[in-house]
């Protein structure tokens, strides 16, 4: 395998689109029948093969967690917080998410129903809501004030789930390339269908009325919500695996399996620069490991962007100049990196169990957080916390200042 550092749900949701998701051809049964040969063969596992052991259980690790939340049975693969910061949701391979509160009472919701592994959570924009969805494309909507379930619907295999940032509509994209809309509580359905390659990320400009789609033939689309077309269409002529919008929305990055990342002009709608370490015509050998762009973030206010790879390091790229500014070394592959508000600190998620804050500025490590024992699988930070969620079942919550 050459995916050395991609953990379990990148794994798991690359291998679904690369098999049916990119020509159709696999039945769902024949989805169903490899799925149970998976979990029933035993594991023949290369070296340098994906899925790797726990950290070392007799480390001593100190623990800095304010609270530690372990009812999921297997890998965790998301987490969110609530707005006010009370309430954290989570799902994870046991086909199971969690609402449970930070403080307080050690009280927890199970919510069940779900045919395959939580993929995706989220709160609604105004706290009033939120969602859990499965990697079959099951989506459940239930009320934060109750936790009755007031919606219920199955898309077919999902890649994402999100809310509109300002009001209560629900988006997805499915493999069969259709962008799903609903608004909440009224649930008019509304579907964009401008392709038939799978969807892989998607973001919002900052006019919060156009969405930016990355497919995974490398098409970057700029869709109008409201009329349903794309504004704005370009083909980068490479596999995308995420993307990101600057704030100014001028540009948007797209992050690919072979390290590069590839700089789009919204308004000139063109590829303006390819930002790699290596040169043009790279190709890792087939025993290398795994290089990939994993995740891409630009800074809220600055000419910065920082990109995450399964490689062990963060690049943070001048978007101006289009030069690499800085390299964070990591012992392990990055699996996400988040700014820390208006600041230059970056918040990476490594799957060495460790949380990092950088000072991008000096180039250093300011703080490492500790109290995982396996590789972190997904990352959200607020105002006041950072929740983390790991390959063994545990999700922490840890303050920072």
């Amino acid at each position: 395998s050459s995916c050395l550092a991609i953990p379990r749900k990148q794994w798991y949701q690359r291998r679904v689109r690369g098999g049916m998701m990119v020509d159709g051809s696999n039945e769902a049964e024949e989805m169903e029948q490899e799925e149970a040969m998976i979990e029933d063969a035993p594991l023949d596992l290369e070296d340098d093969d994906i899925i790797q052991p726990p950290l070392d259980a007799d480390l001593d690790v100190e623990d800095m967690a304010e609270r530690t939340f372990s009812q999921h049975k297997g890998s965790v693969f998301c987490v969110d917080i609530s707005k006010s910061e009370d309430y954290v949701l989570t799902g994870g391979e046991d086909d199971l998410a969690y609402l449970w509160k930070i403080t307080g009472e050690e009280s927890h919701r199970k919510i069940e129903g779900h045919k395959d592994s939580v993929s995706h959570v989220g709160f609604s924009p105004n706290d009033k809501f939120y969602f859990t969805a499965d990697l079959s494309g099951y989506i459940q909507l239930f009320r934060v004030s109750d936790n009755s379930k007031v919606w219920e619907f199955d898309v077919g295999d999902v890649l994402w789930v999100i809310w509109h940032p300002l009001v209560p509509i629900l988006l997805a994209g499915a493999v069969d390339g259709g962008v799903w809309m609903w608004k909440v509580p009224a649930f008019e359905t509304k579907t964009i269908q401008l392709s038939s390659n799978p969807p892989v990320d998607a973001k919002f400009l900052s006019t919060n009325r156009h969405l930016v789609v990355g497919y995974q033939d490398g098409t970057i689309k700029i869709i109008d919500l409201k009329s349903g077309e794309a504004t704005v269409s370009v083909d980068t002529k490479q596999e995308i695996t995420c993307i990101g919008v600057s704030p100014d929305d001028k540009l948007v990055l797209t992050g690919s399996p072979l390290s590069a990342a590839y700089l789009v002009a919204i308004q000139a709608g063109k590829v303006i620069s390819r930002l790699t370490e290596h040169p043009a015509g790279y190709r890792p050998m087939e025993t290398s490991p795994s290089d990939s762009v994993e995740h891409v973030v630009f800074h809220p206010s600055r000419n910065l962007v920082a990109v995450s790879y399964t490689d062990n390091k963060v690049c943070l790229w001048d978007t101006a100049l289009q030069r690499l500014r800085h390299t964070l070394p990591h012992p392990d592959g990055v699996v996400k990196s988040c700014w820390a508000g208006e600041a230059l600190h970056l918040v990476t998620c490594c799957l060495d169990g460790v949380i990092r804050v950088w000072d991008v500025d000096q180039n250093q490590t300011i703080a490492e957080v500790t109290g995982h024992r396996d590789q972190l699988l997904d990352m959200k930070i607020s105002d006041n916390l950072v929740v983390t969620a790991d390959d063994s079942g545990h999700v922490k919550v840890f303050r920072i200042s």
